[in-house]
């Protein structure tokens, strides 16, 4: 039996990796190894979207009553950071419990806050560690752990700049889905749209992005009639009522909430704008979608515009950043890219170019030759 224990969570693009590798590992070690099965095992925040989501997956979560740090001037946030050293102390005390109960050949850390504690507390127990990184600016658990990481696996190059001296390999960013099923046609059919007109599909995170719908709100209309486009529009929940307010109803835009069909919606654009956040990119490069990128200002250590760049440095997205909204650079660029099909064809090349389908695969053979080692 192999066993595994993963730590990671907050967002789910510490969280999303995880299950993609967990899920792997469950298809493929009594097909692929001297293991006849593994057993899987979560570390969390209590606090996080890990709640939901990996029990949702079938997994056990033990969860830590860990928090990041609150960057909030506030009595609020002074209360919150006061309470931090407590809820340190009782994560270790529940980690070293669960880790030596458990006695993992492995432990998988994939980034966030909630990842820290068990990834310190594997090491002091002699068990070894690989990190998932899936930022271009590497997140503060991996910098601190990775010089003693036994692989640290990379989603871009870019990453190898801050983590000298690590065992760095650039595997890709796992993903959960392997492709669009269905065509073009019936995903337009889906949202209401027409299949046979170009569509840019505007997408904020499942929360929205407020500052970009915002920016289409107040310009949609003279996009629609210069470009001959259409429109599918992903505005969160917060900003859904407002944005259909202010909108109207309009045959060639398409506003929801929440999108669940997303590899339909994938398969319907031919140009995104978007955020930069690991997962949106890792899903728009594997269905080799060229892209409008605006990172997100407030990201931990203006990780998302590393993001991006690296994106922009391959060809296959261009970037504006938020104070460019209010400038009019976004008018040009979209224009530029919509009405040259060599140009959009080109970064949507690139686009694929930077997918790697074997991310998920690689990652777990190495896991378990690694395994192997502490069996």
């Amino acid at each position: 039996m192999l066993r595994v224990a993963f730590a990671g969570g907050g967002t789910g693009g510490h969280i999303i990796p995880a299950l993609a590798i967990a899920e792997k590992l469950q298809e493929c070690v009594a097909r692929e190894s001297a293991f006849s099965e593994v057993e899987v095992l979560f570390f969390g925040s209590d606090y996080g979207m890990e709640t939901r989501l990996i029990p949702e997956a079938g997994f056990n979560l033990e969860a830590l009553p860990i928090r990041g740090l609150s960057r909030s001037i506030s009595l609020a946030g002074l209360k919150h950071n006061l309470l931090l050293p407590g809820r340190l102390i009782a994560s270790i005390i529940k980690a070293n419990k669960v880790l030596r109960a458990f006695d993992p050949h492995i432990t998988v850390g994939t980034g966030g806050y909630a990842s820290a504690v068990p990834v310190r507390q594997s090491l002091r127990n002699n068990i070894p560690i690989v990190l998932q990184e899936q930022n271009s600016y590497p997140g503060m658990v991996t910098r601190l752990f990775a010089p003693k990481a036994r692989q640290v696996f990379l989603t871009y190059a870019d990453a190898n700049d801050y983590l000298q001296g690590s065992k760095t390999l650039q595997t890709g960013n796992p993903i959960r889905f392997s492709g669009g099923s269905g065509n073009r046609k019936e995903a337009a059919e889906l949202f209401g749209l027409n299949y046979e007109l170009p569509t840019l599909f505007i997408l904020g995170g499942s929360q929205g992005a407020r500052a970009i719908n915002r920016h289409f709100i107040a310009r949609i209309s003279k996009y629609l009639e210069k470009l001959g486009m259409q429109v599918l529009w992903q505005t969160g929940k917060a900003d859904f009522e407002y944005c259909q307010k202010q909108i109207g109803t309009n045959p060639r835009v398409a506003l929801m909430p929440f999108i669940k069909e997303m590899d339909k919606a994938y398969l319907i654009a031919d140009l995104m704008v978007c955020r930069a956040g690991a997962m949106t990119l890792t899903e728009i490069n594997h269905f080799g979608l060229p892209a409008i990128l605006i990172p997100l200002p407030s990201a931990a250590a203006n990780h998302q515009e590393f993001n991006a760049r690296s994106q922009e440095k391959a060809g296959a997205a261009r970037v504006i950043l938020e104070p460019e909204l209010a400038e009019g650079a976004f008018l040009p660029i979209l224009t530029d890219i919509f009405t040259n099909k060599d140009k959009l064809s080109g970064m949507a090349k690139a686009s694929a170019g930077l997918s790697r389908p074997q991310a998920t695969q690689e990652i777990c053979n190495n896991i378990i030759r690694i395994a192997s080692t502490s069996a």
